[in-house]
């Protein structure tokens, strides 16, 4: 049988009772018919053993090993394969994720109980071999997205990789991407700034240029190209940023070129914001404020809350979900208000919230840890940059469970 010229592959969800989190991560490679056929009859045998701390920078070998410090390969438009069982954890209520006020001091912020040492989540990287996986279709994949810009328009990729700190574009001779690598952040205060504060920065977009420069552009603006800074070699000379909660994160600082132009869009003026680079630095879930979501969410691991996303690497979200949520509103949202990374085609809406570990293609393997939270800034409509500070949370807020719907990543 010849050959599709495109990739395909398969997403799938596995239930079992696992102490352990993570994004785990395979590599997708191109299959005929056949191949996909043999690989719905390989599906129930279990997964290798592999390592939580992924790097991006590593490559998996020829015959598809699981090595440590990997990468994956991932595409849109791949069949997904799926099983899970309901979590049994129960979630907690708007009140675990911030609202929108800020905390300028740790006295302002939400105090922590502390949780007893023989609770307390293990702090190794490993990822323990999965319970004996029996993978169910339950869609496919239709949409990759990622925002390299915290807030910034989101990008539509055909393949990217998958990584620890989130999904990764290398295009050739051109700058790498992360998701949420850059940050627009306050330039007295030091916090960082999203659209819930500036709705118009959902507008901006950011690409790569070469392999040094990247590019800032927004409809009515003329455009920017600046070169990335080197990483640091003396963290002291990194600008310290807060994120919710005032979570310290240390960024390298753009420059004036980038400063000014954002400035100038989101606020009239030529100062009073900065953009921030990643140092690539990984988050401690296990220190304040992080711990609270730890002592709920039991699988929370440092390894997955990406660069400068507010909680999670990925965020993933299925159609039918959408769908159900728009016939009950006037006037119907984009999927782009949720800001997914991964959108799935499926048949019933907000199945995704039962599924527990969720395999893309023959490689791909993530892990639900946490339900999405909800915020204003789902209110935000991606084409024109215009808040309703209503729909569609309003209609989120009637729900009688907490679903993946309720918060975008910023």
């Amino acid at each position: 049988m010849q050959e599709h010229p495109y990739w395909r592959s398969t997403i799938a969800i596995t239930c079992g009772f696992v102490v352990i989190l993570a994004a785990a991560v395979w590599t997708i490679r191109k299959t005929s018919h056949e191949k996909r056929k043999r690989s719905r009859t390989n599906d129930s045998k279990e997964p290798d053993k592999v390592n939580a701390n992924v790097n991006s920078e590593s490559n998996i070998n020829n015959k598809n090993e699981v090595t440590r410090e990997e990468d994956v390969n991932a595409e849109k438009n791949e069949e997904t394969y799926d099983k899970q069982s309901p979590n049994d954890k129960e979630y907690p209520n708007d009140e675990e994720y911030p609202n929108d006020e800020e905390y300028p001091n740790d006295e302002e912020r939400p105090k922590d109980e502390e949780r007893p040492k023989d609770e307390e989540c293990p702090k190794d990287d490993t990822i323990a071999e999965l319970p004996d996986p029996k993978w169910e279709k339950v869609g496919q994949i239709q949409e990759l997205y990622m925002y390299p810009l915290k807030s910034g328009r989101g990008k539509n990729v055909r393949e990217c990789d998958f990584t620890e700190y989130g999904m990764k574009l290398d295009d050739a001779g051109k700058f790498t991407l992360r998701d949420r690598m850059f940050l627009v952040y306050n330039e007295e205060t030091g916090r960082f700034q999203t659209g819930r504060q500036y709705p118009t920065l959902i507008l901006v977009s950011l690409s790569a240029v070469d392999e040094n420069k990247v590019k800032l552009e927004a409809v009515g603006m003329p455009s920017v190209i600046f070169e990335v800074p080197k990483n640091l070699k003396d963290a002291s000379e990194a600008v310290q940023c807060k994120m919710w909660w005032g979570e310290p994160v240390k960024c390298i600082d753009c420059g004036t070129e980038p400063a000014e132009w954002l400035s100038r869009f989101l606020t009239g003026t030529t100062s009073g914001l900065r953009l921030g680079y990643t140092m690539m630095d990984r988050r401690d879930v296990f220190v304040d404020p992080w711990k609270k979501f730890t002592q709920v969410y039991r699988t929370l691991r440092s390894e997955d809350t990406g660069l400068f996303s507010d909680l999670a690497s990925y965020m993933l979200m299925t159609t039918s979900s959408v769908e159900q949520l728009n016939e009950k509103l006037e006037t119907p949202v984009s999927t782009l208000q949720f800001r997914p990374n991964i959108l799935v085609s499926t048949q019933q809406p907000f199945e995704e919230d039962e599924w527990e570990w969720i395999k893309i293609g023959e490689r791909v393997v993530i892990r639900n840890v946490k339900p999405c939270s909800r915020c204003k800034l789902v209110g935000v409509n991606p084409e024109n940059g215009v808040m309703d500070k209503e729909e569609p949370l309003k209609t989120l807020k009637s729900y009688d469970e907490i679903h993946y719907l309720h918060r975008a990543h910023g």
